[in-house]
């Protein structure tokens, strides 16, 4: 209840009278404990949740058109389950989180073939063995992975470490030589 009182005084302190005008959001240091149902904002594309208290991520509400998703500073442990369907983000901000589970996280932003930003880092799967580079396999997108840009140097070496039987077909080809 009180997310829709925040909801509501926010829209009133921007003008905003119709749902249908909503293209940006902040609810951002409301401590929140969950995500509210923002169903109703069908043209939102930026929402700020970020410095809450948000523990488990159910943003089945969210509006798969979202481009821009804050959520960092929070208490998330997992995203799986929450963000597939958001299939149009661009940028994605998760630091300072609890969230565990590289390869489920990784499974879970899978789809989002435009992704270009995203930040990990403050999390334990920041801390896993090659984490950088599996990011920026599983993420061909990715542009500037936690404020670094993603040089074509480390995504060469992301396609080797991944695809290795691949990338040994690739070189044979390359250099007209029969793979053995």
């Amino acid at each position: 209840m009180e997310a829709a009182m925040d909801i509501k005084d926010s829209l009133q302190r921007c003008g905003i009278r119709r749902d249908v005008d909503v293209c940006q959001l902040s609810l951002a240091t409301k401590k929140l404990t969950s995500v509210p149902d923002l169903s109703r904002f069908r043209f939102l594309r930026e929402l700020r949740l970020n410095n809450n208290k948000i523990r488990e991520l159910s943003c089945r509400s969210l509006n798969c058109c979202l481009t821009e998703l804050y959520l960092h500073n929070n208490n998330i442990k997992s995203i799986s389950g929450a963000l597939n369907h958001l299939t149009c983000l661009r940028l994605i901000f998760l630091h300072n989180n609890q969230i565990r589970g590289l390869e489920d996280t990784m499974h879970e932003l899978r789809r989002i073939q435009q992704l270009q930003t995203a930040t990990f880092f403050l999390n334990p799967i920041s801390h896993e063995p090659g984490y950088r580079h599996h990011v920026i396999h599983c993420l061909p997108s990715i542009q500037v992975l936690d404020g670094k840009e993603v040089k074509s140097k480390e995504r060469r070496w992301s396609f080797q470490m991944h695809n290795q039987e691949r990338h040994r077909v690739l070189q044979t080809v390359a250099f007209c030589r029969r793979a053995t």
